[in-house]
């Protein structure tokens, strides 16, 4: 099993940066829940894996302190210029999850949202993502972590076959963007490997691919319950969606929040 590799990962994420926010222009589901979440703890907050600032803006834009770490410059300087047009600050830093050292470690509330714990394909690569994630939480402080929750009837349904996730008119370009998705589930090692082919037709005729090869793992509720633990969190809830429901093995989500202990 290959640990998560910074360098050649940043360069795939940065492929994302110019199609991610149409590609997921009309994905909210978690933001009332962070914002709720947010009103509950309180300030600073750290957003880990913020991309673009999809989350991360709402955030800023409630008038939270929120420090976002990202891997991508790219993705890094969309989420600036989003501020910037908002005329709002945050604080964006590039950095590995599993080490970048902040000079606060007393963030009252962080998150880990759209399966990006995933990204670490090895176990020692998780604990370490949630173990620095507690290094820089207050006591008593929270951290939510969103991941898909893994049905196997699905995964196989889906290996090997290239389906269309996605259309859209690109507003700069003019271009129709196809984005084509292809999946190899690995059982053993609890992998996914994922490509996502996003196809551009330009309004001349001329056609271009922009191939965006990238490997989750998986994780089990007891499984990453217990990776919390050992990150030194108390798990508290469990969700299987952003509503608040109880995890079921039918879930879409499996949502852990967990808390710092105080001292």
């Amino acid at each position: 099993m290959n640990a998560f590799n910074y360098p050649e990962s940043s360069r795939i994420f940065d492929r994302f940066a110019r199609f991610y926010d149409q590609d997921y222009q009309h994905y909210d589901d978690d933001i009332e829940a962070i914002l709720t979440l947010a009103a509950e703890c309180g300030d600073p907050i750290l957003d880990l894996g913020c991309g673009t600032g999809r989350v991360l803006l709402p955030l800023v834009k409630a008038g939270y302190d929120v420090t976002g770490v990202d891997i991508s410059p790219a993705l890094l300087e969309c989420a600036a210029n989003k501020l910037r047009l908002a005329g709002v600050k945050a604080q964006l830093v590039q950095a590995d999850l599993r080490s970048y050292d902040l000079p606060v470690k007393t963030f009252a509330f962080s998150f880990c949202t759209s399966n990006t714990l995933m990204h670490f394909t090895t176990p020692a690569d998780q604990i370490a993502v949630l173990r620095n994630a507690a290094r820089h939480l207050r006591p008593g402080g929270k951290l939510l972590i969103d991941l898909f929750n893994p049905d196997l009837q699905r995964l196989f349904a889906v290996d090997g076959l290239m389906e269309l996730a996605g259309r859209w008119q690109d507003e700069e370009s003019g271009a129709e963007v196809l984005k084509w998705c292809v999946r190899k589930v690995d059982p053993a090692e609890q992998l996914q490997e994922t490509t996502f082919i996003y196809e551009e037709i330009f309004p001349d005729g001329r056609t271009q691919r922009t191939l965006c090869p990238f490997t989750l793992r998986y994780l089990w509720r007891s499984e990453a319950e217990l990776m919390v633990q050992v990150a030194g969190l108390r798990v508290e809830e469990v969700w299987g969606d952003f509503d608040g429901a109880p995890y079921t093995g039918a879930s879409e989500h499996l949502i852990l929040i967990a808390a710092k202990p105080a001292r």
